[in-house]
């Protein structure tokens, strides 16, 4: 998603020559040219940041510039006069994600690269337990998919400010936002464990007085990126409020609400007042970036109306709404109300297409845009879309001519001229987080089975290619090749082949370890979907979609203030002995072919074991 690319800079055009000495970590940047009114240099190294190395003009027609690196393999530009071009003396290049190349330097001799690694061992045992019988794969992707955000928990410092330890997607010295809401929503299952609500609070730190909260933020000293402009607000989905209520309904725990509900607000407001423009038509707008699906076709869309972040921004006044509520604020309650039914109203109005049954965005001419999107499908999260609107997307959906493909769902339908089978990052690879949303969007809905369909393929697809996919070498970015092997879970996923998809250059494969938010499959769709799991402590009440033939279940889970177990066992073709261990009351809720029973748990005839606890058994 994030490719040195902080702003859009990328793009734009800019000549040079440059001359390593390889038995030093010594480089020497040169650039001739007579007119040039300055020269700078931008790459990996640098975070794309031409002031941080511009040339010295030496003579008449020289520019030069000496400066020390690490070993290793960097990506830059030359940058003269404010345009950015490659090096078109150096032949090794990849494309930049758009329709230049970045040159590619090779300083030294670098060292093969090692994958981040935390000082503590992962402490397997102590995590929740999944059993399915049929699946033992998905088992081993799930614990695989623990370690892997394990490796990357990171610890806040003086110089920062961040939190003492919180969940890091660990390929660059930066935290993200959009990254970071949606590790929350897996890591919260085992937030003893894993820092995760508390990562939301690194960028609640940084909140401004005007409620500005950027996308992301140095590690190195908890600065901002890039100052916001009108073209580039620096912003990501507004998704916090979406994460804090999850986090309260799953643990009951509101004690954050009242703290974070100021900060939502004001980050809310913000939005309200600097992501329109008089081609928005009163909704939302964002970056490329910003949209977290970079290079998504977004055809003479800048600054009008999207349908992904104006769902987003419906989503986040929803949330408000209903945490003001939770917290007896009665006034913000009707307020977030009233914004997210004007949002509503808005969206349909605006964005929806009746003919072609789906949401487009907005271009400069007035009129909607041709690229069906998954961003569309934020519209069914954020309950925007009628029962009606929702038939019409799910018709896109399951279309296997649009988004019903190999690997469940592509991030641009097959049937656009831009969509590419090998991914391309965002022109058709399946990623983890529009995984999710369509997932939980389709739930709102009553579209279960169809979630539970994607969730499975898309967890079979991974588990697939963490199996037995192995690369060839020139398909790895030089800075993940690796001496281990390449058993990993990826940032994306070709949605046409058994394959990580490709990056922003369409040239290496996307990145490896990437959990982050790929750990959603394997560990959020495993609970809530594979195992039917949902554990709502708001309510004390687990509900049991029970969908599976195979003795499944999840042992050890945390449940409000204790760790519970829940296991189905089939006794014959139509029953199921389900034990539940467990210590405080609560009520079980479970579906089975269609039927609803709940009992009270423990049962009065539990037989206590250990610890305190009770194992109840029910025959259904």
């Amino acid at each position: 998603m994030k490719y040195f690319k902080i702003f859009p800079l990328f793009f734009l055009i800019s000549f040079s020559q440059i001359s390593a000495q390889q038995d030093s970590s010594e480089v020497i940047f040169k650039f001739n040219s007579a007119e040039a009114k300055s020269v700078a240099i931008a790459g990996s190294f640098n975070n794309w940041t031409p002031a941080f190395h511009p040339l010295k003009k030496i003579d008449e027609n020289s520019w030069q510039l000496k400066t020390k690196l690490a070993d290793g393999y960097y990506y830059y530009k030359m940058v003269v006069d404010g345009n950015w071009i490659p090096d078109p003396a150096n032949s090794e290049k990849v494309n930049d994600g758009g329709t230049n190349f970045n040159s590619i330097l090779k300083v030294g001799n670098p060292p093969i690269p090692k994958r981040k690694t935390y000082s503590i061992s992962f402490p397997k045992e102590k995590f929740p337990r999944p059993v399915l019988t049929d699946n033992p794969d998905f088992i081993d992707l799930y614990y695989a998919a623990l370690n892997m955000a394990w490796q990357k928990i990171s610890h806040g410092t003086k110089q920062n400010g961040f939190v003492e330890n919180y969940m890091d997607e660990g390929f660059s010295e930066h935290i993200y936002q959009w990254d970071t809401n949606f590790m929350v929503a897996f890591g919260m299952y085992m937030n003893d464990l894993l820092p995760a609500i508390q990562s939301l609070d690194n960028f609640y730190r940084k909140q401004r007085n005007d409620g500005y909260i950027q996308r992301v933020y140095w590690e190195t000293n908890g600065e901002i990126a890039h100052e916001p402009t009108k073209e580039e607000p620096m912003v990501n989905p507004p998704l916090f409020a979406w994460m804090e209520l999850k986090y309260y309904k799953l643990t009951a725990d509101s004690s954050r609400l009242k703290k974070a509900l100021p900060v939502l607000i004001k980050y809310f407001v913000w939005i309200e007042e600097n992501c329109k423009t008089e081609f928005s038509k009163n909704l939302y707008y964002t970056s490329e970036l910003g949209s977290g699906m970079d290079n998504t076709p977004r055809i003479n869309a800048a600054q009008t109306a999207w349908i992904d972040f104006s769902s987003q921004q419906a989503l986040a006044a929803k949330c408000i709404s209903q945490i003001a509520k939770i917290v007896g604020d009665e006034k913000t309650d009707a307020g977030f109300q009233y914004h997210y039914k004007r949002i509503k109203n808005d969206i349909n109005k605006i964005l929806w297409n009746e003919n072609k049954e789906f949401y487009f965005d907005l271009t400069r001419n007035d009129t909607l845009a041709n690229t069906k999107h998954i961003g569309a499908f934020w519209s069914l999260l954020s309950e925007v879309a009628n029962d009606d609107q929702a038939k019409g997307l799910i018709k896109h959906l399951k279309n296997p001519n649009e988004f019903w493909r190999n690997h469940l769902v592509p991030t641009l339908s097959a049937d656009d001229p831009h969509f590419d089978p090998k991914g391309h990052y965002w022109l058709g690879s399946v990623w983890a987080p529009t995984n999710y949303m369509v997932v939980k969007g389709l739930e709102k809905y009553g579209y279960e089975n169809i979630a539970d369909e994607i969730a499975m393929n898309h967890i079979q697809n991974m588990s697939w290619i963490y199996k037995y996919f192995t690369p060839q070498e020139n398909q790895i970015a030089y800075e993940e090749r690796y001496s281990d092997g390449y058993k990993t879970i990826w940032e994306c996923y070709s949605s046409e082949f058994k394959s990580p998809a490709t990056r922003w250059d369409n040239t290496f494969l996307s990145r490896q370890d990437f959990v982050g938010w790929s750990g959603l499959g394997p560990i959020a769709m495993l609970i809530e979907n594979i195992l039917g799991v949902e554990l709502n402590g708001a309510e004390n009440k687990i509900v049991w979609r029970l969908h599976r033939k195979d003795k499944h279940g999840i042992e050890n889970i945390n449940f409000k203030n204790e760790k519970i177990s829940l296991v189905a066992n089939p006794k014959s073709e139509n029953q199921f002995e389900i034990k539940v261990i467990s210590e405080n009351p609560f009520i079980l809720e479970i579906i089975k072919e269609g039927k609803t029973k709940s009992f009270n748990l423990p049962l009065n005839n539990a037989r206590k074991i250990s610890g305190g606890k009770f194992e109840s058994v029910i025959l259904l």
